[in-house]
């Protein structure tokens, strides 16, 4: 971990004792609700996803009821596109703040509720995705984005997660190094306004050549970031599990920080002009669970394509060897100590094998 100051650490002291499980899919779960231009906000907001903890946030509660009825550890905002930049497709650009608000707001509402019927703690994740530009690159439109602008953008999206009471700023999905770079600073500027300081963390998306979308590989990702003062690193999106295997060894065996790891269900495949996940929720399951086991990885969860299964079959894998685990341990701490009476929590630990 960084020495940074925390006004909030709790997402930290928890990834200390255990594997903390991220959500699913967002996007893949608002589908299945069939929803119109209405709920929408009318047909000029039609396909914002992340509007509708304006226009209709009980389809977003729904999602995240749905990823915390199956025992996820941590809810994701529905903000990934939520900055003023990829908002501005909508014309609301001007209500980010509110938007940022609103989202972290509901999704602190609903795992807080959770937390004081299960018993378990719940945390929030502030989403904060991909500005849709490329500063690294010469292409004219891709690139016709100030650095300091983009700094400023994301610090306005913080700002408002913050704001709204989230647990942790998560950047996601970046296929731009120096973007990634831009996010953090944002972010960091955003504690400063705010007087709240937030863990951070940071995952970058890799092809199937391991590498990002303009050549920087994890090797090089890890060198950049470690030092920017985040508290965890990782990879999400783009591949399903199989195509992370040698990047997740090499950030298991390498980096200083926690790691995280949340894939796609598999390779998009296109079927009638829609994107299918083809990975089922076993599979899925099994590759993340080897993960953690042989990778000393501390986060998991899914991305595009996931839903409440796969991550009810994740959670009852890891479960089940925090059983084993906790079971083995107290045995031996009983014959070393000659003590008696002592119980197994039951939770997820962060393993180290």
């Amino acid at each position: 971990m960084t020495n940074r100051k925390y006004t909030n650490r709790r997402y930290l002291d928890a990834l200390e004792k255990k594997v903390l499980v991220f959500d699913g899919a967002m996007g893949t779960s608002l589908q299945l609700q069939n929803l119109t231009a209405e709920h929408f906000g009318g047909e000029q907001y039609n396909g914002c996803n992340d509007y509708l903890v304006i226009s209709y946030p009980e389809a977003v509660e729904k999602v995240h009821r749905s990823f915390l009825e199956v025992g996820v550890d941590v809810l994701e905002t529905d903000t990934f596109r939520s900055n003023r930049l990829t908002m501005a497709e909508y014309k609301l650009q001007v209500r980010i703040f509110e938007i940022n608000v609103a989202a972290a707001s509901l999704a602190r509402k609903v795992a807080d509720e959770f937390a004081a019927k299960t018993g378990q703690p719940r945390f929030v994740a502030g989403s904060i995705g991909p500005s849709g530009k490329l500063p690294s690159t010469n292409d004219p439109e891709l690139s016709n984005v100030k650095y300091d602008e983009l700094i400023d953008t994301f610090r306005e999206q913080a700002v408002g997660l913050i704001q709204g009471g989230v647990d942790v700023l998560l950047i996601e999905t970046s296929q731009d190094i120096l973007e990634v770079k831009a996010a953090i600073t944002g972010i960091h500027n955003a504690f400063a306004e705010t007087q709240q300081y937030l863990p951070i963390q940071a995952q970058v998306t890799l092809d199937t050549t391991g590498r990002m979308l303009l050549g920087t590989d994890i090797n090089a990702s890890l060198t950049i970031l470690e030092g920017m003062g985040i508290d965890v690193i990782g990879l999400n999106c783009s591949t399903g599990p199989e195509h992370m295997r040698e990047p997740v060894r090499f950030l298991g065996e390498n980096s200083m920080l926690p790691v995280s790891c949340i894939p796609n269900a598999g390779l998009p495949l296109n079927v009638d002009g829609q994107a299918v996940y083809p990975l089922e929720p076993e599979p899925f399951a099994n590759d993340l669970y080897e993960f953690v086991t042989k990778h000393n990885i501390s986060v998991v969860g899914g991305c595009c394509g996931t839903t409440p299964e796969h991550l009810k079959l994740l959670i009852q894998k890891l479960d089940r060897i925090s059983t084993s685990q906790a079971t083995a341990s107290l045995y031996a701490s009983a014959c070393l100590c000659h003590v008696s009476n002592f119980h197994a929590t039951g939770t997820r630990p962060h393993l180290a094998w």
